[in-house]
């Protein structure tokens, strides 16, 4: 299975350079990678799909820059793997901020780009096997599954709650199920399919979330829910 990688440089030439680095590191490492090109952030966010594992990001570009490009991206992907190339290495501080795994410095070098996508690549199978990639009306977001406390069902729209915000698309609860870990979600009612990381405690027919929101069991329901936050819980005291 290849490794999906982005390159976002407006300089044909550097944008090359990088390619050829991560072609030179597959032959040596037996890996493949699928490689996209973006001449701006512009062209990479305009109606932006998840579909990258790592992104090799310049900073300085016209129309809109790096940094202010990668706080657009968190706000969509908070797991793609996101490298800067940059000579400006006072924004390094305004990286945390955005999670960049790593700075290179321009013009790179080979051996140190191969030391940091040796890091990127390890971090890859990672990030990949519990990610959740949802198609909203902004665009296609990528969600960690851990991230998300419930689910909720509304007419034909679900709407994810996650840590980072409320994202809503198209779908049922059959589908949003089939895309989450049957040890770790389950239906409480035939509306919420909830993190049973979330449970705080159980009142009655009240499921009761770690930050106080409270979502109904329905009497069908609450033996089946009970059982798999019984087995949850046995799972992850080990």
């Amino acid at each position: 299975m290849a490794i999906r990688i982005a390159i976002v440089e407006d300089d044909r030439a550097a944008s090359d350079t990088v390619k050829s680095y991560i072609e030179r590191y597959g032959r040596e490492n037996s890996l493949q990678f699928k490689i996209t090109q973006y001449p701006d952030a512009v062209s990479l966010l305009d109606r932006y799909s998840a579909e990258h594992d790592i992104i090799f990001m310049d900073i300085q570009m016209p129309y809109m820059n790096g940094m202010d490009a990668a706080h657009r991206l968190r706000s969509l992907d908070g797991r793609v793997i996101l490298i800067f190339t940059t000579s400006l290495m006072q924004y390094a501080v305004e990286g945390y901020e955005v999670d960049a795994l790593a700075y290179l410095v321009k013009p790179v070098n080979y051996y140190e780009f191969a030391m940091k996508l040796t890091k990127a690549v390890k971090r890859v199978p990672f990030i990949s096997k519990a990610d959740v990639v949802i198609n909203t009306k902004s665009g296609d977001i990528r969600l960690a599954q851990e991230d998300i406390r419930f689910v909720e069902i509304t007419g034909h729209w679900a709407v994810y709650h996650t840590l980072g915000g409320d994202y809503t698309r198209y779908s049922s609860l059959t589908k949003v199920e089939s895309e989450l870990s049957k040890d770790d979600f389950c239906r409480c009612n035939s509306c919420y399919l909830v993190n049973l990381a979330c449970v705080s405690r159980i009142n009655g027919l009240d499921c009761i979330l770690d930050n106080g929101v409270e979502l109904r069991i329905s009497q069908p329901k609450k033996k089946s829910f009970l059982a798999a936050i019984e087995a949850y819980r046995a799972r992850h005291t080990k």
